[in-house]
């Protein structure tokens, strides 16, 4: 007679066998007395030739071999043997410290303690060991970049998940940790149908089980596969889910991953600026939060983003070393983030002409490639650019079939397209340049095809142009120039600018107009050079040497001569031959060359140089301050330029230059984002200097605008310790007091109020109670021209109803009993200023024409008045209340309601900005400390506590418990968790 096991064996628990048991039932009723998902029945039902096949296993298979000896489920309502076995309270009791630990980023406290739980045998349900190895594969994935070793911990319990012995609400975590590990950078794990099942999987779990930082993972997991498959069509369907789930994650070190995520979502559409700020903002929480992992994967991107802004070679390095040595301190293994690290730190060698440690970093990295199983895209541009500037076009070849032969998963048609582009870079290299021309164009198109992968998308373009030139295809190459400037306008980049416009000079010399050549070809130079890219700003020396020599300088051997010894110093660099067809005429003998002097040449054409060179796009604000004092260098040498900032105060702060020698001539301008500037030089000047002082200060001016605006005036190179001062005290701060701007949110609404400055419309700003509505109020009128005149708060809730219309538009005296005076109100004080009227909402309905009457015309009519009396006032209302539901049910008008919206304004709650907790913490404990006494620091566990807290009473709530835990003296050095007191 056979076994149950043999008879399991013969099939009897195929998919027929399953939709038998089934039978009336649905698959979730059918799922819920097995304790299993939907989606497992569904895939015990599929043909066993299909690849999501599977088939019922572990105590699930034996209770459905029982059913089928007891002839089904008639009757059955839940099977016993597989009720899943609830945590007991200890183990909740003593896990949970751990689970809060993972959220602070405490990896090796946590890790202690649950290797701690897992050996005592203190867990002895499935549920708490699974919880337990969920805890340890996070920290090791994210808080170590070892996705291996989380698989390994979490693997055993993947199959206790299947089988449904563990409760749902832990099966919940490890499907989405699972999730996060088969989207992981590893080529050995990697696997997008698998990642996508266990979504699947707990997204049903979730309709029971709601959970925002599970969701959260879950969309992160998509993205990361949408992301390494290359697909854009998946980047485009998860685009921005990640953010809408952030929406609703409390946990700091979630919010940070999640944002990390997001960073890498602006990046790819192509919103550098926008990515650049998130890389920095994401390091900086990372570095306060003592977030290893994050810290360090961030400075390698932002590394490699200020490299794109013409940043000097040692700012990127410093980056690189201050991301090894995070990673070092957080004991990370060598992954993903190891690679881009090596590839802004070879590309920063590579600019200081120091090939043989650029290439040993490359070769490094791709070990790391190799080890990872992934694809070796992501160095491809750097190593290319090496062998190019270096002449292997031998190594090129090596590398182009490298790419072709890679058949992984991970982006593998677009690891072919960037094969296209090395195979190019050969041909430019020492093929012919018309071979390499229609390889741009091809590797170009197929990124298109993919996508548009932008980065790919911009080296085509430009070395595309590069190549219609060589090969003297003068309308080609004035074409893709079109749109290789269009591209970079999209996507901009200082050092890509500067290397277009030299490729543009080349372009002009083909066309015959060899002065604006040369132009052009100064003010890629002064880019190269003081972004101090020693290799783009030699070949750029000796294409304007070849250029002398063309329009006939009699210094231009002895130039040409010291050019080539220049390339040759560098070592591995081969003086280019001569780029001039003998098509292209010289110019006539009247046409300026390289003997000009600055003393010959002020005027109009002066400018032409130093505009180029201050219009690059993607410059960040220090490189914009050095060019445009090396322009006046240049103009008028000897001259002693420098570069102040002037606050509200007229203190004088040195930006740029030598503060030893003083001016003779300043110009004051403005950088369009309320900093005064002040540029001056030692002269004497010539006639027309002071003329020239002032263009040059003005377009300065709109450059550092452009740069703010863009999001590239921060540097931050060191990001603050913990108990560093932050970035509130800085003088634009100190005009706002109270207003603290650390988060992206806040920072993005001091630029919106700033530029709110000259108006005088009607402000309406919402937003929950305590969340910060009169501080933003009282920084719109600080920022406006209004600041000097009064600034009136009047609050509707504090007053009684039958004084209200009296206190708010005046009274004579007599008009009323007890009216002893004549009192101007509140709209007639604050004349010519800010009036605040907070909690707008509670204004009487019979209050509300005679506002509206004064916002559209006005006037007011005080109490006993027969003649209405002009008044000029902004009105700033405030209300945490929905006014169109008050409108809907009669208690608010409609007009009025519509007069107020004319410029809204929402203060996000604490919740949304959780950067702003650390920095408005911070400076409450400046300013609740004692005068005289020493402010006491915030020690890293009250830092924690304090973003853990969910803040329903906001900013308020976080004064008061500031000014609580202060109350009890003696007042500590140090204020660590335990004296933050803060309520449950």
């Amino acid at each position: 007679m056979e076994s149950m096991e043999e008879k399991g064996e013969r099939g009897e628990l195929g998919p027929d066998a399953i939709r038998a048991l089934r039978g009336g039932h649905s698959r979730a009723a059918f799922a819920r007395m097995l304790g299993v998902t939907p989606l497992t029945v569904y895939r015990w039902e599929l043909p066993e030739s299909a690849p999501q096949a599977r088939k019922p296993r572990g105590r699930v298979a034996q209770s459905l071999r029982q059913l089928l000896g007891a002839g089904g489920l008639s009757g059955v309502s839940r099977l016993p043997s597989l009720s899943r076995q609830p945590l007991r309270p200890e183990e909740s009791v003593r896990l949970q410290p751990c689970l809060e630990r993972l959220k602070r980023a405490e990896w090796r406290a946590a890790e202690e303690e649950l290797l701690e739980l897992g050996a005592s045998g203190v867990l002895k349900t499935p549920g708490a060991r699974a919880l337990a190895a969920v805890g340890l594969a996070h920290l090791q994935r994210w808080g170590r970049e070892d996705c291996r070793g989380a698989f390994a911990t979490l693997l055993p319990h993947l199959g206790e998940a299947e089988t449904g012995l563990l409760p749902e609400w832990v099966e919940l975590q490890v499907h989405a940790l699972a999730a996060n590990l088969y989207a992981s950078p590893d080529g050995k794990l990697f696997d997008a149908t698998r990642s996508d099942a266990h979504v699947a999987r707990a997204e049903a779990l979730m309709a029971e089980h709601p959970d925002a930082d599970a969701r959260c993972l879950l969309r992160m997991a998509q993205m990361a596969g949408a992301f390494y498959l290359g697909e854009a069509e998946r980047v485009a369907r998860y685009s921005g889910r990640v953010a809408e789930a952030l929406a609703g994650v409390t946990d700091p070190a979630l919010r940070l991953l999640a944002e990390d995520i997001c960073a890498h979502e602006e990046a790819i559409r192509g919103e550098a600026t926008q990515a650049t700020r998130r890389f920095r903002e994401v390091a900086q929480g990372a570095a306060r939060l003592g977030y290893a992992f994050l810290e360090a994967r961030n400075l390698a991107f932002l590394a490699q983003r200020r490299l794109d802004e013409a940043c000097e070679p040692e700012e990127a390095l410093l980056l690189v070393r201050r991301t090894r040595e995070a990673a070092y301190g957080g004991r990370m293994a060598r992954g993903f983030s190891f690679i881009f690290a090596a590839r802004a730190e070879a590309e920063a060698l590579l600019r200081l002409a120091r090939f043989t440690e650029a290439e040993a970093v490359l070769d490094e990295a791709d070990a790391v490639v190799a080890e990872l199983s992934w694809t070796p895209l992501h160095l491809a541009v750097t190593r290319a650019r090496l062998w190019l500037t270096t002449s292997k076009p031998a190594e090129l070849r090596r590398l182009a079939a490298k790419l072709s032969a890679y058949d992984g998963s991970i982006q593998r048609s677009l690891t072919g397209a960037y094969a296209l582009f090395v195979e190019a870079m050969a041909d430019l290299s020492s093929g012919p340049a018309e071979h390499a021309a229609a390889g741009f164009a091809a590797a170009g198109a197929r990124s298109m095809e993919l996508g548009g992968w932008p980065y790919l998308r911009r080296e085509c373009l430009l070395y595309e142009t590069a190549a219609r030139v060589y090969a003297g295809h003068r309308e080609e190459g004035r074409v893709v120039l079109r749109r290789t400037r269009a591209f970079l306008e999209r996507m901009p980049s200082a050092w890509h600018s500067a290397l277009l416009h030299r490729f543009e000079a080349l372009l002009l010399v083909l066309e015959g107009r060899t002065r604006e050549a040369r132009e052009l070809l100064e003010a890629s130079l002064g880019t190269f050079r003081l972004s101090g890219d020693v290799c783009m700003a030699a070949y750029t020396r000796n294409l304007l040497a070849w250029l002398a020599k063309h329009e006939g300088d009699p210094a231009a051997d002895e130039l040409l001569a010291a050019s080539e010894a220049e390339l040759r110093r560098l070592g591995g660099m081969t003086p280019p031959p001569n780029f001039i067809p003998p098509s292209v005429r010289p110019p006539s003998a009247s046409a300026p060359g390289t003997d000009s002097t600055p003393a010959t040449r002020l005027g109009a054409e002066a400018l032409v140089v130093p505009f180029e060179r201050l219009s690059v796009r993607g410059m960040g604000a220090p490189l914009i301050q050095r060019e445009l004092l090396g322009v006046l260098e240049g103009l008028f040498p000897g001259c002693a330029p420098r570069l102040e900032e002037v606050d509200s105060q007229g203190r004088i702060t040195l930006l740029a230059g030598l503060g030893t020698v003083p001016s003779t001539d300043e110009v004051e301008f403005g950088d369009g984002c309320g900093r005064r500037l002040r540029l001056g030089v030692a002269g004497p000047l010539p006639a027309d200097g002071r003329a020239l002082l002032t263009a040059l200060s003005r377009l300065g001016g709109f450059a550092l605008e452009v740069a703010t605006l863009r999001g590239f005036a921060a540097v931050d190179v060191e990001a603050p310790g913990p108990n560093e001062s932050p970035a509130e005290e800085t003088a634009r701060d100190a005009e706002l007091p109270g207003f603290i701007a650390a988060s992206p949110s806040m920072k993005r609404m001091r630029v919106e109020l700033a530029r709110l400055s000259a108006s005088r419309s009607t402000v309406i700003v919402t937003g929950e109670s305590g969340a910060g509505k009169e501080v933003v109020a009282r920084a719109l009128h600080v920022l406006s021209t209004r600041s000097q005149r009064p600034y009136v708060a009047f609050n509707c809730a504090a007053v009684p109803k039958e004084l209200f219309e009296g206190q708010l538009f005046g009274y004579r005296r007599g008009s009323f009993t007890g009216a002893a005076s004549d009192h101007p109100g509140v709209l007639r004080a604050a004349h010519g200023g800010t009036l605040f009227l907070d909690e707008i909402g509670e204004l009487p309905l019979d209050v509300q024409p005679k506002l509206l009457r004064v916002l559209e015309n006005g006037e007011v009519f005080p109490l006993g008045e027969t003649r209405p009396v002009e008044v000029d006032v902004r009105v700033v209302a405030a209300t945490h209340r929905d006014l169109s539901q008050l409108v809907r049910e009669g208690r608010f008008r409609e007009d009025l309601y519509y007069r107020l919206q004319v410029v809204p304004v929402r203060v996000p709650p604490l919740r949304e900005r959780r950067e702003d907790v650390v920095a408005l913490a911070r400076h409450f404990v400046r300013q609740l400390t004692p005068e005289g006494q020493t402010p006491p620091r915030l020690g890293p566990d009250a830092l924690a506590a304090l973003m853990a807290h969910s803040w329903p009473g906001n900013v308020r709530e976080l004064r008061n418990v500031i000014e609580r835990s202060m109350a009890y003296g003696p007042l500590p050095t140090v204020l660590g968790a335990k004296q933050m007191r803060i309520a449950g």
